[in-house]
């Protein structure tokens, strides 16, 4: 299925003007042969620069066959019930990888189970240029473990948010793959076939059931951890309309106390899985129900400081605030106008003209009160050419009450807002701390990337590469170990490597007396790089 090329250090196509299709998946077993099939895809489609053009991920239904590893990535057939079968995905999947390099964490297992699928619709994929990011990152890097996670984080600083999630895991082989091209000691090229077309008769555009994993409330919260881990989708489609309203009842539900917990927050993740959400539908989801709750709070023409509350509760969690942004700066211009500067002072006006007028409104949307009466709380009496006769004046001169003219309370009321805020008010600290900044911001300047360090004098050679992690599984002691290297270095000792069943490292698959033990094979296929 995949022509194989690579990234290196000889002259070649510069890969940032490629696209590259990175696909990860996740099976119900480790051989196709034996009848395990796909139960999770996903695929980024990316530039070489680094810029994600497109997203793809559903949970696939296997059919009849027992999913016997749902320790390993957490899919039971519960899960896969509603998903489509690879048949209903075969056309979306097919226009995902076209025109495209296809990259994976070792390609060999994922072209196995491919073309098996493929090969169960009649349709033989041939000349797919193919980029195995396991082999790279052994002839460029020299470092012990080169499983998908380790060589993330070497190379992005990054763990995997989502691992073993067929789009956790290709989002994290994608970043990781646009750093390699874009900051590698020395530059990288292709060699290697160009992009080709695939077949366009199969059908697209069908349901998906993407996957939401490895939740966690943050910084973001549960819903924007949940929308973060559907996929982003170009083109995304229609979500179920039973599976949709599902979703908007559990959500009233787990809103009902203004808070979301990690339960309903999978919960939640199941849901939007049935009603096939990407991250695009979800947050149209989000967004409709906070406007359905705001028009109910509005529907009597008053939204009382409850509801507000309980709007900016459910606003936060659903990550779209920004739908009642103006009723909280509403309220907000009501608080600040009783905590401003001018908190404390009470004005009592006396005449009526635009200029009083005027200077009573910036008194009050600075924190000032307006009094009917001249009590002992009055700090201020506005006079406005009212002859020292009248009874007011005459009071508040008697009581020794500042009477000012609109001019000069404006004045005296503008020194007032100006002054500086605060009992700790320190321009030399304000100094310093900018001084501070600067330095931090200094020392934190770029500097080599740590990777680096682990840069290959020079890039392996097709026999060294051999030597390293062919040969030395060649020995007796290791006969019945099946591990995965690149095509054209396959020995003779191990027939078994055309398989390549290890997803992450080279061991995938002990055999004892010939027959295969799923758990240890299992344990292997994590533990050992």
């Amino acid at each position: 299925m995949f022509t194989r090329g690579q990234l290196t250090r000889q002259r070649g196509v510069d890969p940032r003007a490629l696209t590259f299709a990175v696909l990860d998946l996740e099976t119900t077993g480790l051989e196709p042969g034996r009848g395990s099939r796909v139960c999770e895809l996903g695929i980024v489609r990316m530039r070489g620069d680094g810029v994600v053009l497109d997203e793809y991920s559903t949970l696939v239904n296997p059919e009849k066959q027992r999913i016997n590893n749902s320790e390993y990535h957490g899919i039971t057939i519960a899960d896969v019930r509603t998903a489509p079968t690879f048949a209903d995905i075969a056309g979306d999947v097919s226009a995902y990888l076209a025109d495209a390099v296809v990259v994976s964490h070792n390609l060999d297992y994922e072209e196995k189970f491919l073309a098996a699928e493929f090969g169960r619709l009649g349709i033989n994929l041939r000349g797919v240029p193919g980029l195995c990011t396991l082999v790279t990152a052994r002839r460029q890097l020299d470092r012990w473990g080169y499983k998908l996670e380790n060589v993330s984080h070497l190379i992005t600083g990054e763990w995997l948010d989502a691992r073993h999630s067929a789009l956790g895991d290709a989002r994290a082989l994608a970043a990781t793959l646009a750093k390699l091209i874009a900051e590698a000691p020395q530059p990288l090229t292709w060699v290697g076939p160009a992009p080709v077309p695939l077949p366009t008769n199969l059908p697209r555009g069908g349901p998906i059931v993407p996957r939401a994993t490895g939740l966690r409330r943050g910084t973001v919260g549960w819903l924007g951890t949940l929308t973060a881990r559907l996929p982003l989708m170009a083109h995304p489609p229609q979500p179920r309309p039973d599976g949709l309203r599902d979703y908007r009842a559990l959500l009233g539900h787990a809103l009902a106390d203004g808070k979301i917990v990690s339960e309903e927050a999978n919960q939640l993740a199941v849901a939007a899985a049935r009603a096939g959400l990407t991250q695009t539908t979800a947050r149209q989801v989000h967004e409709e129900f906070l406007a359905d709750a705001r028009a109910r709070a509005e529907a009597d023409g008053v939204v009382t400081p409850v509801e507000l509350r309980e709007l900016q509760r459910a606003g936060k969690e659903l990550a779209a605030s920004h739908l009642i942004s103006d009723l909280e700066e509403a309220a907000a211009a009501n608080r600040a106008k009783g905590n401003g500067p001018l908190k404390g002072w009470r004005l009592l006006p006396v005449g009526d003209s635009p200029a009083l007028t005027e200077l009573l409104d910036y008194a009050v949307e600075h924190g000032a009160k307006v009094a009917v009466n001249l009590t002992k709380t009055v700090r201020l009496v506005v006079n406005d050419d009212v002859p020292e006769t009248d009874p007011r004046i005459a009071k508040a001169l008697a009581l020794a009450v500042d009477v000012r003219s609109p001019e000069q309370a404006r004045k005296l009321l503008a020194a007032e807002v100006d002054k500086p805020n605060g009992l700790f008010v320190d321009r030399d600290g304000e100094q310093i701390a900018s001084q501070i900044s600067a330095e931090r911001a200094a020392a934190s300047a770029p500097r080599r990337p740590e990777w680096h360090e682990y840069w290959r004098p020079r890039e392996l050679t097709d026999a060294e590469y051999h030597d390293q992690f062919v040969a030395r599984y060649d020995d007796e002691d290791f006969a019945d170990v099946v591990i995965t290297v690149p095509a054209g270095q396959r020995s003779s000792r191990t027939p078994a490597m055309a398989g390549g069943p290890a997803k992450s490292g080279c061991v995938a698959v002990l055999v004892v007396g010939g027959a295969l033990v799923a758990g240890i094979a299992e344990l292997l296929r994590q533990v050992v790089a």
